[in-house]
């Protein structure tokens, strides 16, 4: 069976307010012929399909017109789940019709526990489940993080799966150890979202969304699509496109690379330079620039815009410079020298040796919760 691994569409997202909606429906119509060239047998999009709760008019039609080419027109079975940006309730609705159609999405625990079977493979839609969610579900007060949650979810369906076939999960999630970039809204603060990859021990694949790297974690059975586009500048050196994944007797996930309509591009210079354009930069790409001599620039964005229209972000080097110099100095320091500067910043006074004991046990218990 070839399948199409997607995640993290996010339709409707905007950078610095610019929408990306025609930037968007290039890539999904990229992604419609790379189905076609590659004949594809089914589609898995792995949460986060808009960008927010309540979704434009605009952005809904997009996806509209993306799931009827795929499902509608090509009679391909689409497997979805609803994410972190999505609102499940809303995105769920019309999804018992949709079954009909062979168009199956998950917004709730409930729909975790039946598997759709295709081609003697039992795929599960696991959709992003907040703790608060899972604890009144399971009638269990002990659940407080996402660990806890996937893990009482993951144990439900292992008591029912069927041994004799291969398993897929779907899911929208972090999995404990994969690279974060500025796009992703947080699921929580602190450690409680992590998900340890020892949860889906015994599946053939796992296609997960939320990360927006494709190889925001190295596994042989657990994949991250990567989104749709660059959605932040952090992402701009980050490939986009789609996993394609092979299913026969084992299991093979390869990326599959798309060009966008428009670049996402982080560029340094010097501000007269990049006014001239010695550089030759093609117009057209979305840019951040970040520019050494500038400060006796009168309103610098607006001149470079002339030039450059898709300039979304300008910033000044040496801002820029001392930024990239403290994101160091704490990445540098321990959990606990962290704290330590943090009690001090804030009381003007060094932790106590009975605080400091107090949080090296805290964190020791995170760390172990965490894996």
């Amino acid at each position: 069976m070839k399948i199409m691994h997607i995640a993290d569409l996010h339709i409707g997202r905007t950078i610095n307010q610019h929408p990306l909606l025609a930037d968007q429906s290039y890539m999904l119509d990229q992604l419609i012929k790379e189905v076609d060239h590659q004949q594809i047998e089914l589609v898995i999009i792995a949460g986060d399909i808009y960008d927010r709760t309540l979704p434009s008019k605009e952005a809904v039609q997009l996806f509209e017109s993306f799931i009827h080419q795929l499902n509608i027109e090509r009679k391909l079975p689409v497997l979805a789940v609803s994410g972190n940006h999505d609102g499940a309730s809303r995105l769920g609705y019309g999804k018992e019709w949709f079954r009909t159609h062979q168009f199956y999405l998950s917004t709730a625990i409930e729909d975790c526990f039946k598997p759709v079977t295709l081609k003697e493979i039992d795929f599960y839609l696991l959709p992003y489940i907040e703790p608060a969610e899972a604890k009144i579900y399971f009638n269990d007060d002990t659940i407080q993080t996402h660990k806890e949650s996937y893990e009482k979810i993951v144990e439900e369906i292992n008591a029912q799966k069927n041994s004799g076939r291969k398993s897929v999960i779907v899911s929208h999630l972090f999995i404990q150890g994969g690279q974060e970039s500025d796009s992703e809204r947080p699921l929580s603060m602190g450690a409680v979202e992590f998900v340890p990859q020892s949860v889906f021990k015994g599946f053939d694949y796992v296609a997960l969304g939320h990360l927006h790297h494709p190889f925001a974690i190295q596994s042989d059975t657990i994949f991250y699509s990567g989104s749709l586009l660059k959605y932040s500048f952090s992402e701009a050196s980050q490939p986009k496109g789609y996993r394609l994944v092979t299913i026969d007797e084992g299991v093979k996930s390869i990326f599959m690379p798309l060009k966008p309509l428009r670049d996402l591009q982080v560029i340094e210079g010097d501000y007269a330079a990049m006014i001239d354009n010695h550089q030759s930069i093609e117009s057209e790409h979305y840019y951040q620039f970040i520019l050494h001599n500038m400060r006796h620039i009168k309103d610098p964005m607006t001149r470079l815009k002339a030039v450059y229209p898709n300039l979304l972000e300008l910033r000044y080097a040496e801002d820029s410079k001392a930024d990239k110099e403290i994101k160091v100095e704490v990445d540098e320091r321990s959990d606990i020298e962290i704290i330590e500067q943090f009690a001090m910043n804030m009381t003007d006074e060094p932790l106590t040796h009975n605080q400091q004991q107090i949080i090296a046990r805290l964190l020791k218990e995170v760390q172990h919760e965490t894996y």
